[in-house]
């Protein structure tokens, strides 16, 4: 399975033919046994294998959240960024937080729409002339590329209460030719905190 952030990373190959990117929540849960609650700190933490780009994620993610009132908490903060956090770590960096929600994503599924069309592959050839001087020149093959023409990933976003470990909402988004981490992450975060505060969870 490919990673969260290395999708939201991606640049259409055709951006003529793919459009704009775009973010949305396509549907959401919230657990009907839950207390009623309003969470005003929240650990964010994304569930991706580099490091590094866990980290800008987090760190766009938790600045949304606390742009809309609430803290966030970007989990590498407080875990480091030398290795993946284990399960024993991040339980760690609730505690020392003392964050009353944790936020966590990751990527579901990944497809690529494609068209094939006609290119030319060039190759180089080259002798040497009666008088044993180089001569180079290039020939072109007409074959089939296949080229990329959309990227679509599904995201899911889940909010964890701190004092039980209990799961109270999740919610699935689609990302449809994302271009680049920060705009992507602050359009996932954007909607996935819209649903949230309707739900009356922030």
């Amino acid at each position: 399975m490919k990673n969260l952030l290395s999708v939201l990373l991606l640049i259409p190959v055709m951006a003529a033919v793919t459009g704009c990117s775009s973010i949305s929540l396509i549907s959401s849960w919230k657990d009907p046994g839950a207390s009623p609650k309003q969470y005003r700190k929240l650990l964010v933490v994304g569930i991706e294998e580099k490091l590094l780009l866990r980290q800008v994620f987090e760190e766009v993610f938790a600045a949304e959240v606390t742009k809309k009132g609430a803290i966030g908490i970007a989990s590498y903060t407080i875990t480091g960024v030398k290795d993946k956090p284990s399960r024993s770590i991040l339980e760690e960096a609730v505690k020392k937080s003392g964050a009353d929600g944790v936020i966590t994503a990751r990527m579901v599924s990944m497809k690529e729409g494609k068209i094939v069309r006609s290119g030319f592959i060039m190759t180089e050839h080259g002798f040497t002339d009666f008088y044993g001087a180089p001569v180079n020149f290039a020939t072109f093959v007409s074959q089939p590329v296949e080229v990329t023409t959309s990227t679509k990933a599904t995201i899911e976003t889940n909010l964890f209460d701190s004092g039980t470990g209990r799961l109270v909402w999740s919610g699935t988004s689609s990302a449809v030719n994302p271009e680049g981490i920060i705009n992507s992450s602050r359009e996932l975060a954007d909607s996935v905190i819209k649903a949230m505060t309707r739900d009356g969870l922030l």
